[in-house]
């Protein structure tokens, strides 16, 4: 879902265990009495719509308008929802108090809460890898970087890199990449490589703040910040055998999708779609244009 994501890429992949966005859109009046406060609607692969309202500083109210039956359903959840689509279900992450995270999972077909986790930390992330569900968050009192896998043995809480904070995941067949942000000047920012177990194989240092990773060809493909600037407009390839990183300057705009051929960036204050190609590492088009929905995998 586009509505509260951390961060999108695409990619073809299973579509049992990856993400898939919804984008916001326009629709017919739904059974509520006022828009005020309502966040923007959504709608996922069922044609349903969600949305939500904030009822305290720390309780929101999610909506699911189920396109079949012509019905409104409320859900309270606790903490600020980010929207997650899988093949049967939607999750919802929140962010809630005291450096607590919350995840419910909803049945898509006839959505009812079937699954709700406590997450510790501040939550980042949430990705699929077969039947398990990764959490990753940040521990403010053990200042760590932590994991949090849900499948059917239970909960299972893994510790990472001690001063980092996740930003990003990526799932891949031979591990999970995370980008990661470093806590203090003492350490670099970092791209971490897990196997299967969420050991730690490899990690490749960065020079500036990582936002969104993605993959191309045997390449990480890795868009953030720019310390100096502050402005998004770095990006470099990785080769994720040997290490090697070559690094572009581009214009600081929004990344919005990865295919095999190209990058597609958005920028909202000039309304300018580009396309990066990844052969040629430049912006081979341009064009004046409203921000595109597009469909993704996360």
């Amino acid at each position: 879902m586009a509505y509260g994501s951390k961060a999108l890429s695409y990619e073809e992949q299973d579509p049992l265990t990856h993400a898939h966005s919804i984008d916001r859109v326009n629709v017919p009046k739904l059974p509520i009495t006022s828009d005020e406060g309502y966040s923007n609607v959504v709608k996922d692969a069922n044609h349903n719509y969600w949305f939500s309202k904030q009822l305290s500083p720390t309780h929101f109210e999610v909506y699911v308008f189920i396109h079949r039956l012509a019905q409104l359903r409320t859900f309270q959840v606790n903490g600020s929802p980010s929207f997650y689509e899988y093949h049967n279900s939607i999750c919802i992450a929140c962010e809630g108090e005291e450096w607590n995270g919350w995840i419910y999972e909803f049945s898509k077909d006839d959505p009812r809460i079937t699954h709700q986790w406590h997450v510790k930390g501040i939550f980042c992330d949430l990705k699929r890898k077969g039947n398990k569900l990764i959490v990753s968050s940040y521990c403010v009192e053990e200042d760590k970087a932590i994991l949090t896998v849900f499948d059917g043995n239970g909960k299972n809480v893994i510790e990472l890199e001690k001063g980092y904070s996740p930003i990003n995941m990526m799932v891949e067949d031979h591990g999970i990449y995370i980008a990661a942000l470093s806590i203090s000047a003492a350490h670099q920012d970092t791209i971490l490589l897990l196997d299967e177990e969420f050991r730690v194989q490899q990690s490749f240092l960065l020079d500036f703040s990582p936002r969104s990773i993605h993959s191309w060809n045997g390449s990480l493909i890795v868009h953030g910040l720019n310390g100096r600037t502050g402005k998004s407009d770095q990006l470099v390839y990785i080769c994720s055998k040997t290490g090697k990183q070559e690094k572009y300057s581009i214009p600081s705009v929004e990344l919005i999708e990865c295919t095999n051929k190209h990058l597609t960036f958005y920028d909202a204050d000039q309304k300018i779609l580009s396309l990066w190609d990844h052969e040629c590492k430049e912006i081979t088009s341009m064009r004046e244009s409203e921000r595109p929905h597009i469909s993704k995998v996360f």
